[in-house]
C-alpha cells in the first residue's frame, strides 16, 4: 500500500525548482519589515552550518530542555532577553501565539484553583487584538470580551473602557476577569494602545496583566515594568530580525513559577514522569535555526531600538507625502507613533474598476518596480511599513505610488488631483 501511495506522487523533483521571486525586492509588508534578517546573520547561519539539522542547537544538550543549553549559550541569551524587556525570566516559544497560549492556560488554571477563586474564566482584551489572542483564549477554555474603540477613522482605545468592562464582568459573574491584556500596537492600524494606563487599572483590581508586543518588542523601546505588566509576549520573526517561527514569553514575580511550571503527570502503568519539562511550552520549544538567528541578530536589535525616532521620522514623512494624493487618508491615530500604516485609498479602488487586473493591479505595479508586500487584490485600503529602509528606498516607494496614480488617472481620465 505504501508503494502504491508513493507512486501517486507525480514529479517530486518539482520542489527542487522552487525560486524566491522577491529575493532582491524592497519589502513593505508590515508583518515582515521588523523581522528581516540582517545580511551578516544570513551569512553566518550558512558559514557555521546551522541549517544542517532541525535540532541544530541540541548537540550539547544535557537536560532535555533547550533553555538550559550552555553551548550555544541559550540559557544566557534568555536571561539577556528577559533583562532587555524588563522581566525576570524568559522562555522561547513557537511564535508569539504560543507565548499567549501559555499565559491563557495559566490564567485558566487560576480560575479552577482549590477553594473559591475570585477570577472568572474571562479574558478582557482590547478590541483591536490579534486573532491569535482570541484563539489562545478559546484553546484555554476562556471567554473573551472587549471594550469599544472610538471608531473610524482613528480607532483609538481608551483606558477607562477597561475599567468599565471589569465592573461589568464583576456585576455579571461576581468575579474579576482572570486576565487583562493590551496589544501594545495593534495589527490593523498601528495604534499604540493605552498600555501604561490599563496597567494601573489592572494593578488596582489585582488582575494579572499581559502585553502583546508582537509589533513593538525589538523595533522600539519596550520595558514591561513601564506597563506594570506581569507578562510580555514577543514575536521574534515579526520584530526581532529573526527567522520563524519564534517568540518569547517574558514574565516576572510570582508568575515565573506559575507559567513555567514543570509537568506533574505520572503515566499509569510505567510510572514514567517528565518533571523537568515545562508544561506550557510543551516541554521544550526546540528553537533550532530560528533561535540561532535571533541570537546572532540580538546585538543588531539592541542598536536599532536606539534609532526608533529616526524610523518614526521616515514613517511620518511618508504619511505626509502619500496623503498628497487626493482622497488618500491614514487610518489610525495622528501623529502616528508606529511604522505600521493603514491608508484609505479611494483612487486605487476607482482605478481597479477600470483596470483589467481589477484589484490585483496595484500589487502588480509595485512588484514590477521592485517593491513587494502590498496585499494582492486590495485597493480600497492598503497596509504597509517602511521600517528599516534607507531614505533613498523610502523615496522610491513614495515615487512608485505617485507614478502609478499619475499613469492611470490620465489613462482612465479620472477626476483626481495627483502630486
Amino acid at each position: 500500500m505504501r508503494l502504491v501511495a508513493v507512486s501517486k506522487i507525480e514529479n517530486p523533483q518539482k520542489y527542487l525548482s522552487l525560486r524566491n521571486d522577491y529575493k532582491s525586492h524592497i519589502i513593505v509588508q508590515a508583518i515582515m519589515t521588523g523581522g528581516i534578517v540582517p545580511d551578516e546573520v544570513q551569512k553566518k547561519l550558512s558559514e557555521e552550518g546551522w541549517t544542517r539539522t532541525g535540532y541544530t542547537l541540541c548537540f550539547d544538550c544535557m537536560k532535555g530542555r533547550s533553555d538550559l543549553i550552555a553551548k550555544p549559550p541559550v540559557g544566557a541569551f534568555l536571561e539577556d532577553i528577559a533583562s532587555f524587556f524588563g522581566g525576570e525570566q524568559a522562555q522561547h516559544t513557537f511564535g508569539c501565539r504560543a507565548a499567549q497560549f501559555a499565559v491563557m492556560k495559566t490564567a485558566s488554571e487560576m480560575t479552577r484553583e482549590d477553594g473559591e477563586s475570585k477570577f472568572a474564566p474571562v479574558v478582557l482584551a482590547d478590541p483591536l487584538c490579534h486573532y491569535t489572542t482570541a484563539l489562545a483564549a478559546e484553546a484555554a477554555g476562556l471567554q473573551l470580551t472587549e471594550p469599544p474603540h472610538i471608531g473610524h477613522p482613528e480607532y483609538k482605545v481608551e483606558a477607562e473602557g477597561f475599567r468599565q468592562k471589569i465592573e461589568e464582568i464583576r456585576r455579571k459573574t461576581g468575579k474579576l476577569p482572570c486576565l487583562v491584556m493590551v496589544t501594545h500596537v495593534d495589527p490593523y492600524h498601528g495604534n499604540v494602545g493605552p498600555a501604561e494606563k490599563v496597567g494601573v487599572i489592572a494593578e488596582e483590581y489585582g488582575v494579572p496583566y499581559m502585553i502583546n508586543a508582537a509589533y513593538t518588542a525589538g523595533v522600539m523601546p519596550v520595558d514591561m515594568r513601564d506597563f506594570k505588566a506581569d507578562f510580555l509576549t514577543v514575536s521574534a520573526h515579526k520584530s526581532m530580525a529573526s527567522l520563524g517561527p519564534l517568540g518569547f514569553l517574558v514574565t516576572r514575580g510570582e508568575w515565573v513559577e506559575k507559567v513555567f511550571r514543570c509537568s506533574k503527570i505520572v503515566a499509569e502503568g510505567t510510572g514514567r514522569t517528565w518533571k523537568n519539562k515545562i508544561l506550557n511550552v510543551f516541554g521544550c520549544s526546540i528553537g533550532g535555526v530560528p533561535l540561532i538567528s535571533s541570537m546572532y541578530a540580538f546585538p543588531y536589535v539592541i542598536e536599532r531600538v536606539k534609532k526608533w525616532k529616526t524610523e518614526l521620522e521616515k514613517t511620518q514623512w511618508f504619511i505626509q507625502q502619500i496623503e498628497k494624493i487626493e482622497g488618500v487618508r491614514l487610518m489610525g491615530e495622528k501623529p502616528h507613533k508606529h511604522h505600521l500604516m493603514h491608508f484609505e485609498t479611494p483612487v486605487f479602488w476607482e482605478i481597479s474598476q477600470h483596470h483589467k487586473r481589477k484589484g490585483f493591479f496595484l500589487a502588480d505595479e509595485m512588484i514590477s518596480r521592485g517593491i513587494v508586500g502590498l496585499q494582492r487584490g486590495l485597493t480600497k485600503n492598503i497596509k504597509l511599513s517602511l521600517y528599516g529602509l534607507g531614505w533613498d528606498e523610502v523615496k522610491r516607494v513614495r515615487d512608485s505610488f505617485y507614478e502609478v496614480v499619475d499613469r492611470y488617472v490620465k489613462e482612465f481620465k479620472l477626476d483626481y488631483n495627483v502630486p
